[in-house]
């Protein structure tokens, strides 16, 4: 749907193999992840690492205008909806939040809305953009942090069933405790056992999604100490519990509706 300084369209793409891509423009875009799975996509903003893990159904990236963004995905087919916005409808600060992963359902929902032609929809989404890229830390974080946490965010998605303790991800990285969280959340807006719950999260619901395994099973797979933990942490953060996220999206997976 196109409209005025705004235009949303549903794509469909297919990779066979491992394969890397860019997106450098002068407008900003915003991709909604709507179906099928693309295997660990990770993705990258100005040479800093935004997020990595199979992206789930709802999730948002944004790549600003003069920005070099890059992705890559070993392989997959996914659909997508991508919504181009004239940078003068939407400023975009240097030091302004990535979205990447975004999980944000009344977002989601206006993308929706857009690429079914309802132009209403525009202003709602551009006024949640702005207050969800508002608010980043004032300092960058310098570049040699910067390479330590990049890795460490390999590391944690790599093992991530395994116990992992914030003193152990900060002799990984070679930093202090104090210094581990500092860097850390300016690198990613969150503390390191915030993150690691939210890739727990996300890898436990690529399972349901994708694998006929337990709840049960599922947890031990993805570093939960229990069934009961699994559930207890799905009802915080998503408000239902993981057979309910199931039965929502079966079929997503092979792209089809939700």
């Amino acid at each position: 749907m196109d409209g005025v300084g705004i235009s949303a369209a549903r794509i469909v793409d297919r990779i066979g193999g491992p394969e890397s891509w860019t997106i450098e423009t002068d407008v900003h875009a915003l991709i909604l992840h709507e179906a099928g799975s693309y295997h660990r996509l990770e993705t990258w903003l100005d040479g800093r690492r935004t997020s990595l893990g199979d992206p789930l159904p709802g999730e948002l990236w944004l790549a600003p205008a003069g920005h070099r963004y890059r992705a890559r995905a070993e392989g997959g087919a996914v659909r997508y909806v991508r919504v181009a916005i004239d940078p003068g409808l939407l400023p975009v600060g240097a030091s302004a939040r990535p979205l990447a992963g975004h999980d944000d359902p009344a977002m989601a929902a206006l993308v929706h809305a857009l690429a079914d032609g309802d132009q209403g929809a525009a202003g709602p989404l551009l006024a949640l953009i702005a207050a969800a890229i508002d608010g980043a830390p004032a300092a960058r974080t310098p570049a040699r942090a910067a390479h330590r946490i990049d890795a460490l965010l390999a590391l944690i998605e790599a093992r991530i069933e395994t116990p992992l303790t914030v003193e152990e991800l900060a002799a990984e990285a070679g930093m202090s405790v104090n210094s581990l969280i500092a860097h850390f959340a300016r690198a990613t807006g969150r503390t390191p056992r915030q993150y690691l719950l939210r890739q727990r999260l996300r890898r436990a619901r690529w399972y349901l999604m994708n694998r006929p395994l337990s709840v049960a099973e599922i947890a031990f797979a993805t570093g939960f100490s229990s069934h009961a933990h699994l559930c207890a942490a799905f009802r915080d953060k998503l408000g239902q519990s993981p057979g309910e996220w199931r039965r929502r999206f079966a079929g997503v997976a092979t792209m089809g509706e939700t």
